[in-house]
């Protein structure tokens, strides 16, 4: 909506609803970067570095917190698409398609435990929550932008916004490759710990 060209009468009889979609949208933008750019990514790396009783429950649990954030910020989201018209715009389809998938994966994330728990195996539904999840970060942090262009936002909102996330990726990428290295580790103890205990060594 382009108020430059209303008639000041129009502008002013709309200016209280144009001061709440600010609000509203200011509010859409921080929820949604906080429930993308910190939430969930910390949800995983806790997952990945604590070692303490129930982690997977608590993961759910501050999954699920973040889940409530980004319901949050959709809902504000739709409020202003209902008022904007913004229907055809890359940040209003994408972000549609992010929060429908974000709300499968506590259903994979649930089933993959399950079957874990029972077979004490590992299988495609590890690979769709573990790596769906990673996705959906990508893509909500790629709509981040989307958004920001949508809200004509200043070259500052962009630089503070990669930041943040270019932090949070780091964290991410670095946890994954501390962890991976651990685990590499473990294993490699392992195999020397069974070839000493081998008949003949």
């Amino acid at each position: 909506m382009d108020v430059s060209k209303l008639p000041p009468e129009t502008l002013a009889a709309l200016l209280p609803l144009i001061r709440k979609m600010q609000k509203v949208r200011t509010a859409h933008g921080i929820i949604t970067s906080l429930a993308v750019l910190v939430w969930f990514p910390l949800g995983v790396l806790l997952l990945r570095l604590l070692k303490v009783k129930n982690t997977v429950r608590w993961h759910a649990i501050w999954q699920g917190i973040g889940l409530g954030l980004m319901t949050a910020g959709f809902g504000m989201g739709r409020w202003l698409n209902g008022k904007a018209k913004h229907n055809n715009e890359p940040h209003i389809i994408l972000g549609t398609i992010i929060f429908v998938l974000f709300l499968l994966m506590p259903i994979a994330g649930f089933l993959h435990h399950k079957h874990f728990t029972a077979k004490g195996v590992r299988d495609f539904k590890r690979r769709v929550h573990v790596w769906g999840g990673r996705v959906l970060l990508i893509l909500g942090l790629v709509n981040g932008f989307t958004g920001l262009k949508l809200a004509k936002a200043k070259g500052g909102l962009y630089a503070a916004y990669g930041v943040v996330a270019a932090v949070f990726v780091a964290a991410y990428v670095g946890t994954w490759y501390f962890v991976r290295r651990r685990k590499n580790a473990d294993c490699g103890d392992g195999e020397v710990e069974l070839r000493e205990r081998a008949p003949g060594k």
